[in-house]
Formats: C-alpha cells, sequence, structure tokens
C-alpha cells in the first residue's frame, strides 16, 4: 500500500510539473494581467479638435447604459466612438473648463453635421468620496456639458445624460495621475 501511495503521489507531482511547465510562456502572476492597461490617447490639441471622418455605425463591443439621468452599476454601456476626446476636470470640479471648449466645439460640429445622431454624456469620478457623492458630482460634471452643447445650439432631446460616479474607472491604480484620468466625462453616441 505504501508503494502505492508514493507511486500514485509522485505521478501527481509529475503531472503538475508537466502543467506548470507547459504554463512557463504565460505570466503566472494573475494580478498583472487581471486589469486592463490603460492606452494612451493620441495627441490631440483641444482647441483644435475636429472629428476627421464620419464615423461608421460603431461595434457593438461595450455593454452601455440608457439614457437616463441615473443608471444603476448592472446597466450596459453605449458604444463610444473613439474620436470624442474625454472632457477632464480637476478635484472637485464639475463645469465645462476653457480648455475643453474646443473639443466639445468639435463635438458640436459633429453632431450638427449628423443630425440623426444622438448623445448620452457619461459623467465618471475618482474613487475618493462615498459612493453618492461621486454619483452626484458624476451627475453635475455630465449635466455641465449637455448645458454647454443645449448653448450652442444642439436640440435637447438628441442629449442625455448619465452618471456611473466611481463605478467604471480607466485606471485602478491608487494614485494622483490615475485618479486624475478617472474625471472625465465620455460623450457616447445612443445606437439607434
Amino acid at each position: 500500500m505504501r508503494g502505492t501511495r508514493s507511486s500514485m503521489l509522485a505521478v501527481a507531482s509529475l503531472t503538475m510539473v508537466i502543467a506548470l511547465g507547459g504554463c512557463a510562456g504565460s505570466s503566472w502572476q494573475f494580478w498583472k494581467t487581471s486589469s486592463p492597461e490603460p492606452t494612451a490617447a493620441p495627441a490631440v490639441a483641444k482647441e483644435s479638435w475636429v472629428p476627421t471622418a464620419t464615423p461608421t455605425a460603431p461595434a457593438p463591443a461595450t455593454p452601455s447604459a440608457p439614457a437616463e439621468k441615473t443608471a444603476a452599476k448592472s446597466a450596459p454601456r453605449i458604444t463610444e466612438l473613439l474620436e470624442f476626446p474625454a472632457v477632464r476636470f480637476r478635484p472637485g470640479q464639475v463645469s465645462v473648463g476653457k480648455a475643453d471648449a474646443g473639443a466639445l466645439d468639435g463635438v458640436v460640429r459633429w453632431l450638427k453635421e449628423n443630425p440623426a445622431a444622438v448623445v448620452v454624456i457619461e459623467g465618471h469620478t475618482d474613487d475618493l468620496g462615498t459612493p453618492s457623492e461621486n454619483m452626484v458630482v458624476g451627475e453635475k460634471r455630465a449635466i455641465s456639458i449637455k448645458q454647454y452643447l443645449l448653448a450652442k445650439g444642439i436640440d435637447p432631446t438628441r442629449v442625455s445624460i448619465v452618471s456611473y460616479g466611481s463605478d467604471h474607472p480607466v485606471c485602478w491604480e491608487k494614485t494622483t495621475q490615475c485618479r486624475a484620468k478617472n474625471r472625465r466625462a465620455d460623450v457616447v453616441v445612443k445606437k439607434p
């Protein structure tokens, strides 16, 4: 009986060594691959941003949220047009800054060129503060951008808002630079 147990233990150990050896080319540090790395956005001067071409129908890749004031955490996201840059905010800031006016003017031009398009403005925050406070701040940021678009002549029925607070970060690290990336508002096109 002792010999059988020893041989079974040896076979099990050998199986583990072979299995782990086959994974040698991949990373065994699962925590380094579990969160996607943020991609660097192309360098674009915000004051001179203009969409390069009319985008084709967005590919349904990421889930999207309904165009309501506040969405539930499980609501699917709307396909985002990559040509629209995110509007960034300083900590506690909820209004559109002068630096982002040029980028938003590009969004206004695109909306005027595409009269059937409907957009949703998603408000986001960093992870500081309570979840309820972050939802309020995200909503105020989205409202600020909506008001900017409406002031430029966009029909209110074509623009809606949603706040995700800190629920949809683009960066997960607890650093100043990462938190700055999460304080944003995204303009996304609602699927027809």
